[in-house]
């Protein structure tokens, strides 16, 4: 089976850092800024409420969902049927030009 790459924050910053490609522009500069940004991101979603949206134009929106309570589940261990509570969950939709991309077939 072939392994699949997992990219890191790092792999992030190198590649907004390639991109900038500028004598005004470290690396330790840049990785605050991803830093700051992912950290603000991840911030308005956890003190949002269900229904709030972090829209970024050309790339997608993360939104915040409220999942349904289930009165019957079952623990498979033990057998147990509990009830599980609803809570919030992040749901992405990516943008028109990301969705285009990811729709084009693999060669």
């Amino acid at each position: 089976m072939k392994r699949v790459r997992t990219y890191v924050r790092k792999d992030l910053v190198e590649k907004v850092f390639e991109k900038l490609q500028s004598d005004a522009v470290d690396l330790r500069m840049v990785d605050k800024v991803v830093s700051s940004t992912l950290t603000a991101v991840r911030e308005i979603l956890l003190k949002s409420e269900a229904g709030s949206r972090i829209e970024i134009r050309n790339f997608g929106v993360f939104e915040v969902k409220q999942t349904h309570p289930q009165t019957r589940a079952r623990n498979p261990k033990t057998g147990a049927t509990i009830s599980v509570p609803s809570r919030r969950k992040v749901h992405f939709k990516p943008g028109k030009i990301l969705q285009d991309e990811l729709k084009k077939p693999i060669e």
